[in-house]
């Protein structure tokens, strides 16, 4: 039994060591910048923002990763106000909780209370499968409604706050029961303005 214990800690070690190497190898590549060209009302009824000739690259690149994914955004530069974002983002989320059937209706990410106000991450998180979809419905965009997520494009003002920074770091799938704790650690550490950790 030593020696099964031993090589499920060792396996994880290996996974992690994976992981922090391809993050070193590609930090400046798995970084995305979400700017005003993400903020479109037409990718909200009329345009799939997957598929626009603006953006198709990018989510082709993302539609590629199969695997568990951890990511974070964070403020392009320190100057903004981040309780200012936080009371805005809380003032969105309260017009439309629990209204199910109004058509503005977007389920959201939840959030601590207590948050610090200087902070540069907006949002840290994990997904096992599917990043593109999630980086879908965190931008607003998703078909369905009741997916939870940020819902950026209809609350995050860029020209006043600026823009994010979407940082990731792509996993082997056998860390997708891993991926919990260090979505956690990392947010523990990162202090988001958003989320429940």
């Amino acid at each position: 039994m030593k020696n099964f214990i031993d090589n499920v800690f060792s396996d994880s070690i290996t996974k992690l060591e994976n992981g922090k190497l391809n993050y070193n190898e590609n930090s400046e590549k798995n970084l995305i910048i979400i700017d005003k060209s993400y903020f479109n009302s037409e990718y909200s009824n009329n345009i799939n923002i997957t598929k626009c000739k603006e953006h198709i690259a990018v989510f082709d690149k993302l539609h590629a990763i199969k695997t568990p994914v951890l990511y974070w955004f964070e403020f392009e530069h320190s100057e903004h106000k981040s309780s200012n974002i936080r009371e805005i983002y809380e003032a969105y989320r309260n017009g439309i909780k629990k209204e199910y059937n109004a058509d503005n209706y977007r389920n959201t990410s939840a959030y601590k209370k207590e948050f610090k106000k200087d902070g540069d991450v907006l949002y840290v998180g994990k997904v096992e499968t599917g990043f593109w979809g999630r980086i879908v419905t965190h931008l607003g965009y998703a078909q369905s409604e009741k997916t939870a997520g940020m819902q950026l494009f209809h609350w995050y003002d860029v020209e006043k706050f600026g823009n994010l920074k979407l940082n990731y770091i792509v996993f082997e799938k056998e860390m997708k029961h891993l991926i919990v704790i260090l979505e956690k650690e990392l947010a523990i550490k990162l202090k988001p303005l958003i989320g429940t950790y």
